[in-house]
């Protein structure tokens, strides 16, 4: 496997295992504990973040054969993974990733603790999916 793609993907895992970790905490206690939430917020970031440099990895390697224009958005990112068929029905989810990456970046301030806990519980799934789809798209075509 590529060795830039084999680190990111690590990363993945290793941000997904950090807040699943969370996620087993009630979510009072969560509401309650600033430090958990800032973690979280950073591990989630940065868990997004690896799914995008993930996506630009393949996406590079896949312009060294064919000819096409260079995602210009992070979200772009992944509606190309899913024209190239390297992710399936991905990119409505991945996108909104996207989004909320941009907000933990640049809106810091306007994070809702809520907002945050409901990601870590319902929508962790869909990065779980994006490595799965991705390591066997890398698999199948030895990369």
């Amino acid at each position: 496997m590529d060795e830039k793609l084999a680190f990111q993907m690590r990363h993945i895992s290793k941000y997904l295992g950090r807040l699943k970790e969370v996620a087993k905490t009630p979510r009072e206690e969560y509401l309650r504990d600033s430090i958990l939430q800032s973690a979280s917020e950073r591990y989630l970031q940065l868990c997004i973040e690896s799914c995008i440099n993930v996506g630009n990895r393949l996406i590079s390697m896949l312009q060294v054969d064919q000819q096409f224009e260079a995602p210009k958005t992070f979200a772009d990112v992944f509606r190309e993974l899913e024209k190239q068929k390297i992710t399936q029905g991905l990119e409505p989810a991945m996108t909104e990733m996207t989004k909320f990456r941009n907000r933990l970046v640049h809106v810091y301030w306007d994070i809702s603790p809520e907002v945050v806990y409901d990601i870590i519980h319902n929508y962790l799934k869909d990065v779980d999916l994006f490595l799965k789809q991705v390591a066997l798209y890398i698999n199948k075509n030895n990369l």
